[in-house]
């Protein structure tokens, strides 16, 4: 009796959990089409930066964009104004990136790497030079993908 007891019981677990257990969608990652989609936003942000585009680079960003630059955190808000008083104080803006690593992690969400040489001139006839590492984190919202996380750490190019 206490055996029928246990296997019924055991059963009944099983059964239980089998039914009470969520479906997990296996989707299937689209490496190639994430690496082609976010490798041209890359080259876009490239272009306004080059450009010194400061809303193209701000129309890149999500609202909820954070930025680890040099050691300190920067909310959207300080990128915003930040990107526009810089971008307007240079005559130059030339930047070379290279190395550029794409890393699909879903089908809404990357991440970009390169390395970058920065050579700058100022309105004022000043030239700043530096090469570092860049980090973004992609996501895709309704279609379209836009930066919400960013790493860059400038290290001087002494001459």
């Amino acid at each position: 009796m206490k055996l029928k007891l246990v296997t019924i019981l055991s059963i009944g677990l099983l059964v239980l959990l089998i039914n009470c257990s969520h479906k997990i969608e296996n989707k299937e990652i689209n490496s190639a089409e994430v690496v082609v989609q976010v490798k041209k936003q890359v080259k876009a942000f490239h272009a306004a930066d080059t450009a010194l585009n400061a809303q193209g680079v701000i129309d890149l960003l999500w609202p909820e964009y954070t930025m680890l630059v040099d050691g300190k955190y920067i909310d959207y808000e300080e990128v915003i104004t930040g990107s526009i008083s810089f971008m307007a104080s240079l005559d130059v803006f030339h930047t070379e990136w290279k190395e550029l690593r794409i890393i699909p992690i879903g089908n809404s969400h990357a991440i970009s790497s390169f390395i970058f040489t920065d050579s700058i001139v100022a309105k004022d006839g000043t030239i700043t030079q530096s090469r570092g590492p860049n980090t973004f984190v992609w996501e895709k919202r309704d279609g379209v993908w836009k930066v919400i996380f960013g790493d860059a750490d400038h290290y001087p190019i002494k001459q």
